[in-house]
């Protein structure tokens, strides 16, 4: 059975021929054969076992906004966790998610419940499951400091990972690597506030909108954090703060961002940032790593050298 049958014939919020422009904050990408939105574990669980079994390359995605996708789309799977996944509930004081739930969602649901932790969350525009599988934060916080368990799921198996059994690090956790899909994650959140819970937040967001380009759609920081300082430090440094490229620019605000003026597309991107991580090599001897995450077809994203494609897990 075509994989596209299958999708049809067994799920209700399914789409084809998706341009990826349209789920993912870089507002860049072709279009994916195949979009499912799951409605529940089961349906999450009945799309993996698919794809896993026939073979077919598939992509997890949250709100897209970590995710630079290709010119040429995905001929592939992308299962969206993303409204039809999305509740929140309070049980005796601890706060639950479904992965689906956007992070601004919990932050609005913690402050409701005056239970204090969640204020970076309201800056990141990410699903918690997004959040978690990249211990996402900002200005000192990130979710490592407030996820106590998370459930998840390849497929086959379902597994409730402990706090120690995430390897959380900067920018990373267990789940880049271990093919499980995060579908619930408890907080560990401390009674606060609201007075306290908003003013925080509010000092939060107004750093954030003082030092990034917000007015230009982008998928955040690029590249992760050197051992040596900021990759923005370092770009700027290179004197390369405003290089355009068609309509994709190393922002004048933010070296660490690259932004869509208008019209880009991912080979401008991309070009971009192999300037960057060629001129920081060159003068600085570092390496530079992507955050980003880049969904497309291996012939197309692996143009460079350190891009990878999504295959079957």
């Amino acid at each position: 059975m075509d994989f596209k049958e299958f999708f049809a014939n067994e799920f209700e919020k399914v789409s084809f021929d998706v341009p990826l422009k349209n789920v993912t904050t870089f507002r860049i990408g072709g279009p994916c054969s195949v979009l499912v939105e799951p409605l529940n574990q089961e349906e999450i669980k009945k799309a993996l076992a698919f794809c896993k079994n026939n073979g077919v390359k598939y992509f997890i995605l949250g709100n897209g906004s970590n995710v630079l996708a290709s010119d040429s789309g995905f001929d592939g799977v992308v299962v969206k966790l993303g409204v039809h996944f999305a509740q929140l509930w309070e049980e005796e004081g601890v706060l639950f998610a479904q992965s689906g739930a956007f992070t601004k969602s919990v932050f609005d649901f913690a402050l409701k419940n005056e239970l204090g932790g969640t204020e970076f969350m309201a800056a990141i525009p990410s699903s918690v499951g997004g959040a978690v599988v990249m211990n996402a934060g900002c200005f000192g916080s990130e979710m490592s400091d407030i996820v106590s368990r998370v459930w998840a799921t390849d497929g086959k198996d379902d597994r409730v990972f402990s706090h120690d059994e995430m390897g959380f690090s900067y920018r990373d956790s267990v789940f880049q690597k271990n093919g499980f899909v995060i579908t619930k994650v408890e907080f560990d959140l401390k009674p606060s506030s609201r007075n306290y819970i908003l003013r925080l937040a509010d000092e939060l967001k107004t750093a954030k909108r003082l030092s990034q380009p917000l007015e230009f759609f982008s998928a955040g920081s690029v590249f992760k954090r050197p051992e040596c300082g900021f990759a923005a430090s370092l770009i700027d440094r290179c004197g390369l703060k405003g290089k355009k490229i068609g309509d994709a620019q190393i922002s004048e605000k933010h070296a660490g961002f690259i932004v869509n003026r208008g019209k880009a597309t991912c080979g401008d991107v991309l070009q971009l940032v192999q300037i960057a991580k060629s001129k920081v090599r060159a003068d600085f001897g570092v390496d530079l790593q992507l955050e980003l995450k880049l969904l497309g077809d291996t012939d197309d994203i692996r143009r460079l050298s350190y891009s990878y494609g999504v295959q079957p897990r």
